[in-house]
């Protein structure tokens, strides 16, 4: 059994496109307070356009100090089956639907100056995956591990190894470990079957960080 830190292969993230205070607000919200709650939220999802999924089948988007991602429909394919009830799948707008977000009229009126906005957008269907298989701290083994924590706040950084309890991780396939510092709230961590179906797949936009086994078999994560 491995764990492997989920690291995109691509340098240009992807990015939501804003367009007023409002939307920015509205973004913040979003990505600050509703993702990786534990909590659906496709009923008050408002569809939205990411820009700059080119290329790629898992699409990285860095936000307010976190780290989200962006599966196109192939990956969407792959991987659900093993997510199950892990993961919500919030759809995003495709290039055919940039209409729902910028005026037709605009589009129109504006078709060259919008042209590269519009190369931008994913034309196949792709979504926002909000990770509802949030651990508590309980799943690393401090003893094995090497970091620093402050026992005060809860948090853990200047992180070099962590190992985890395997017992602790069966079924967990893409799961992250919310609120105890940046370290941790910026790593997203996936199961062995999770990258062999990428590799199986040719899923592309994806790199590994793997975590090892040690010889009491608790599994051990250390930071490149």
């Amino acid at each position: 059994m491995k764990i492997w830190r989920l690291t995109p292969s691509n340098e240009e993230p992807t990015f939501p496109y804003i367009t007023s205070e409002e939307e920015t607000n509205y973004y913040i919200d979003l990505f600050k307070n509703k993702l990786y709650t534990k909590k659906r939220i496709e009923q008050n999802f408002h569809p939205t356009v990411i820009c700059n999924l080119k290329g790629v089948d898992i699409g990285y988007l860095p936000f307010m100090e976190q780290e989200f991602w962006i599966f196109t429909e192939k990956a969407k394919q792959a991987l659900a089956p093993l997510l199950t009830d892990k993961v919500e799948l919030l759809p995003l707008i495709t290039r055919k639907q940039v209409h729902k977000k910028i005026s037709r009229v605009k589009l129109l009126r504006y078709r060259k100056a919008y042209k590269p906005l519009i190369e931008m957008i994913q034309p196949e269907p792709h979504y926002l995956i909000n990770i509802l298989d949030i651990k508590p701290l309980e799943v690393i083994d401090f003893d094995k591990s090497d970091f620093e924590f402050d026992e005060e706040k809860q948090e853990i950084y200047m992180t070099d190894t962590l190992a985890f309890f395997p017992e602790k991780l069966v079924d967990s396939h893409l799961f992250k470990i919310m609120n105890h510092g940046r370290a941790l709230q910026t790593s997203t961590f996936i199961s062995d079957q999770f990258k062999t179906i990428v590799e199986q797949n040719n899923l592309t936009g994806l790199k590994f960080s793997e975590a090892h086994e040690d010889e009491g078999g608790n599994l051990i994560w250390q930071t490149l």
